[in-house]
């Protein structure tokens, strides 16, 4: 029952976020972060390949892992967060997890195969200039789906399509 409650109020949260975060996007991006699921780690490279692509440095990336309480990556070195995570009130109760939200990031990307009310609360609760993710379920925090399914590399090749025209209309 606690666990229905605080999976009703983190709804309740992403219904209410703001999706205004395109409107402090601007060009160039000096900070990323990379939020996925652990399913998706293995596309960790695709994304560490983005990042250079899009010229930030290893200080300006940020990735952030969701996985299960018994799930163990030794060899990652990023922030992780679990289901624990989450209190009673729907609000996160990791203190890492409350600082990396509160913190400006020019560009935040989710990607996640599965449907994760997790994964869509820290979407919506980061402060980001621009919310890009794949996850057409929990549209509402994004400001841009891109609809690319489980495969990184289109995702990432379409993430940088759209930033060339998002640069293209601001030069004009």
């Amino acid at each position: 029952m606690i666990k229905d409650l605080k999976r009703s109020l983190a709804k309740v949260r992403i219904s209410n976020a703001k999706r205004n975060s395109s409107i402090l996007f601007e060009m160039p991006i000096a900070s990323a972060a990379v939020i996925l699921s652990s399913n998706n780690i293995d596309q960790l490279p695709v994304f560490v390949e983005l990042s250079q692509s899009l010229n930030l440095k290893d200080s300006g990336i940020k990735i952030v892992l969701f996985k299960k309480k018994d799930e163990n990556f030794s060899e990652f070195d990023g922030l992780t967060f679990v289901e624990g995570d989450l209190s009673i009130l729907g609000n996160f109760n990791n203190k890492e997890l409350l600082e990396f939200t509160q913190n400006h990031i020019d560009l935040l990307i989710t990607f996640a195969e599965e449907d994760s009310l997790l994964l869509s609360l820290l979407t919506a609760t980061c402060n980001a200039g621009l919310k890009v993710g794949n996850d057409t379920k929990y549209e509402k925090p994004l400001d841009v789906v891109i609809k690319s399914g489980d495969n990184a590399k289109l995702f990432a090749s379409e993430v940088i399509k759209f930033l060339k025209q998002f640069k293209i209309k601001n030069d004009e």
